[in-house]
């Protein structure tokens, strides 16, 4: 070693400087704790998770359903224009109804009249005509100059009649038309029909008073789900809900576009009030399906042990990061506001941790 240390001087220093650091690790390594890493595994850890899902009861119904019942005041129902089952667009006739009949022989009378004139004007007009032929080829075959002007005088008479003939069809062919046209209106008031309001399907029904006539239902579905007064702040306008079928063969997606601002009436006075809300469907589904209507549980919840001064230690690898959280207490738990996600893993025994400095 000292013929060493004489010949390289150096590298014996280093050689020794070197060998006394890798102890000094290794004694330090055994000696000193492996600081947060061995906090880790010492602690009982609580992970958030999602919450079950907002589950509410649901009947698939059509979109629009509009019945038709007898009505009288429109006169007496003479015929049903459509069938049970028949597809129909808004504005299809569906029933006709009749008005008791009224007296129309005036009006019949009056156009009997008015054609008989007309006749007996064209009858006129045609005699002149003919008449006034006859007269002029007297007149050409003529050589009297006094005969000439008697025939030139019925001419000028025959004309005038020609001219009273053509007169009098003028006024009966517009006393014909007006008798029609009165007798029309007349006719149309007594007959009255009753058209659809949407488009649809027809479900015919009875003449009871209780039941309608038919009803015309809309091939377009929407659920209509009932919410307790537990659960009626749970639900919003617009929330995107799953609807699934009591089967669960199917589950489409909707959106809720209506909730309603009063109960309906309870079965019992000790029963808790339901709304009824309506959910509009990505999809088609068969009317009066039993569903299912699924809203997404969004809120998270942790122990009260996890909450230390307003903060949470959250696991960041093999060490634990101090995170103010927001919090709510509820009846269900200690409610997140804020700080967490869904998957985050914390301390769940706050108070056992000890903050290094």
């Amino acid at each position: 070693m000292k013929k060493m240390y004489k010949k390289h001087p150096v590298v014996v220093i280093l050689t020794s400087i070197i060998s006394i650091m890798i102890i000094g690790i290794v004694v330090l390594s055994t000696v000193l704790p492996k600081g947060n890493s061995s906090k880790t595994k010492d602690y009982s850890l609580y992970t958030v998770k999602a919450q079950a899902d907002d589950i509410f009861k649901g009947s698939v119904i059509a979109k629009t359903s509009t019945d038709y019942r007898d009505d009288a005041a429109l006169g007496e129902l003479s015929q049903v224009n459509v069938s049970d089952g028949q597809e129909v667009k808004a504005g299809d006739v569906l029933l006709t109804y009749t008005k008791p009949t009224d007296d129309l022989s005036s009006q019949e009378f009056a156009i009997k009249g008015a054609e008989n004139d007309l006749a007996n004007a064209q009858a006129d007009l045609a005699e002149a005509e003919k008449k006034d032929v006859k007269l002029r080829n007297d007149f050409n075959k003529s050589k009297d100059d006094s005969e000439r002007q008697a025939i030139n005088a019925q001419i000028e008479t025959n004309h005038e009649s020609w001219k009273a003939a053509q007169r009098a069809i003028t006024t009966s062919v517009l006393a014909r038309d007006q008798a029609k046209a009165a007798l029309d209106g007349q006719k149309a008031k007594q007959t009255a029909t009753v058209t659809a309001k949407t488009d649809g399907f027809v479900i015919m029904g009875n003449k009871s008073e209780t039941s309608p006539l038919l009803s015309v239902v809309s091939r377009d579905t929407l659920v209509n789900g009932k919410v307790s007064e537990y659960d009626y702040d749970k639900l919003k306008v617009n929330d995107v809900v799953t609807v699934e079928t009591i089967d669960l063969a199917k589950k489409i997606t909707g959106k809720i576009t209506y909730i309603s601002p009063v109960p309906e009436k309870a079965s019992s006075e000790t029963a808790a009030s339901q709304y009824a809300f309506k959910v509009n469907l990505d999809e088609h589904l068969q009317n009066g399906y039993t569903v299912q209507i699924h809203k997404k549980n969004e809120t998270l919840y942790i122990p009260k042990s996890a909450v230390k001064n307003g903060k949470v230690y959250l696991k960041n690898g093999k060490k634990f990061d101090r995170v103010a959280v927001e919090t709510k207490e509820t009846t269900s738990g200690l409610q997140v506001i804020s700080g967490l996600k869904i998957g985050d893993k914390l301390i769940k025994e706050a108070s056992d941790y000890v903050d290094t400095p």
